[in-house]
């Protein structure tokens, strides 16, 4: 995975996974537009009609979406769910759609009575096909866009000619702003050990980022020397400690990493060069101090 795409697909996953609801809703159509542009249909509700178990349609494959993302998944309420809208898309739309997808946000996947009551439909109504779309789904059709549809979404990535052009000055706007943050007293500072991108679970598209800045992280220790304020680099890596523990208690991993990133960058973020920057300052914590967890030592 090149940078460009490991930048764009850890926004996708981010903005998929902070999406609930009517949000969410508004992701799907936005994706879907963008990969399908006409032939994709979206279904806005109608007064008391509402959408009529509607909520897009792809005209070239006959494919009817169904959304749903709650904020928490309720077994019981999705399989009424399904129920409900199965029934009434085959009411209101059954000679034109092929395949019904419900488009939901349980990324550990639904339980098994669901999976058969999918199946059981599917059984009795051979001219149907059911299916089941989530994040990987959802991820293919993100993958197949267009690097300039991409940029109107999520703005510029990060290139690798954004890499040769980062210097100090990008790193001391991001430096400065955390150093602002009150931190607590500072405490040494460890390697990062190997291993610690697979016992955090990270994803690939993190992966890649973290590596990526890995490359310039040593302006960081650099900067650190240089700077007038020896107690910055203390600062600084209390402040990362801090935020992070805070973050754990709520997040997962790639969430984590996705709010450091805001945390670090503040209101500025939106050019290359300074998302640069941000990543640069987390991936110079990530391999010194503690900020995500260390794998488990193995036991022989």
């Amino acid at each position: 995975m090149n940078l460009q795409d490991a930048y764009y697909e850890q926004k996708f996953e981010i903005e998929f996974l902070r999406a609930k609801g009517d949000a969410f809703q508004a992701f799907f159509e936005r994706l879907m537009g963008l990969a399908y542009k006409a032939d994709f249909m979206p279904c806005r509700p109608w007064g008391n009609q509402g959408d009529r178990k509607n909520d897009g349609f792809l005209k070239s494959e006959g494919r009817l979406f169904q959304v749903y993302a709650p904020n928490q998944m309720d077994a019981a309420k999705v399989k009424a769910k399904i129920t409900e809208d199965f029934a009434g898309a085959r009411e209101h739309w059954g000679k034109h759609f092929r395949t019904w997808t419900f488009v939901h946000n349980a990324t550990d996947g639904l339980p098994p009575h669901v999976q058969k009551l999918l199946l059981d439909f599917e059984a009795a109504h051979p001219g149907i096909q059911l299916q089941l779309w989530c994040l990987e789904e959802l991820r293919v059709v993100f993958r197949a866009l267009s690097v300039e549809d991409k940029a109107t979404w999520f703005g510029p990535a990060l290139t690798d000619a954004t890499r040769m052009k980062l210097g100090f000055g990008d790193l001391k706007v991001v430096l400065e702003r955390i150093a602002a943050f009150p931190a607590p007293p500072t405490t040494d500072v460890k390697d990062v050990p190997a291993g610690k991108i697979e016992a955090n679970a990270l994803s690939e598209a993190v992966a890649r980022l973290l590596k990526e800045g890995m490359v310039k992280s040593p302006l960081v220790a650099d900067f650190l020397n240089q700077w007038h304020d020896e107690t910055f680099g203390g600062r600084l890596a209390e402040a990362f400690k801090t935020e992070y523990r805070r973050l754990r208690e709520s997040y997962s991993p790639n969430e984590i990493f996705a709010e450091l990133q805001s945390w670090a960058g503040g209101r500025d973020r939106g050019t290359p060069e300074h998302e640069l920057a941000v990543l640069t300052v987390i991936v110079y914590y990530f391999e010194r101090c503690d900020i995500f967890e260390e794998p488990r030592s193995t036991v022989r």
